[in-house]
């Protein structure tokens, strides 16, 4: 019984070493310049060895999103604008952290059905939260009426789309000029639906 518990551990450990290999690689390369000869050299085993666990890259790419998945926390409504700016500098973090998927969004989706889904979960679960934030910053006095009907929902939108394309986004930039950071993106886009007491609280929160 101990020899199946500690070949099954073996077995885990190596597909959790697998994983991250692979992660790194693809951070450093990107997806579609990583080969399973690649992960199997870093690692220092045979590609068989790796394809017994894994019999193609999309399976890896799969399982480490099932385990992003499995570990994504959503944030809670920022009730402030302070709250605002840290949400910001999160998902500035997290899109470095995590640069293979965001600059695979859109080819990532086609991989399988399973990641798609993934995707839309994530969407429209950070849609939910801007949505209830903008509400609470409304009420609060530090955010406009909208001046147009949707002009909240095309800001968020605007907002989701630069922090999923905003790895490839920054490398066509850094061609012409120094990018901004996305959180510097992220308020110049809300800037405009500030009150004056907003800007000023901004003001101070940002120095």
């Amino acid at each position: 019984m101990g020899v199946v518990i500690g070949a099954v551990m073996m077995e885990n450990s190596t597909k959790q070493e697998i994983l991250k290999t692979a992660k790194d690689l693809f951070n450093q390369r990107g997806f579609n310049a990583v080969s399973l000869r690649d992960i199997s050299g870093v690692m220092g085993i045979s590609k068989g060895n790796l394809t017994y666990h894994f019999k193609k890259k999309e399976d890896i790419i799969e399982a480490i999103l099932d385990e992003m998945s499995g570990q994504y926390r959503p944030p809670q409504v920022p009730q402030s604008l302070g709250e605002m700016n840290a949400l910001f500098m999160h998902l500035q973090t997290m899109v470095k952290d995590n640069a293979f998927y965001f600059w695979h969004h859109a080819q990532l989706a086609q991989v399988s059905p399973k990641i798609r889904e993934q995707q839309s979960k994530v969407y429209q679960t950070n849609i939910k939260l801007f949505r209830q934030a903008f509400a609470v910053f409304n009420k609060d006095g530090v955010l406009l009426d909208e001046q147009f009907p949707g002009q909240y929902e095309q800001t968020i939108d605007s907002l989701l789309l630069a922090c999923i394309y905003w790895i490839p986004f920054g490398e066509l930039k850094q061609k012409v000029g120094q990018p901004a950071t996305f959180q510097q993106y992220a308020w110049a886009v809300l800037y405009p639906l500030l009150t004056e007491k907003g800007k000023k609280l901004l003001q101070e929160i940002r120095g």
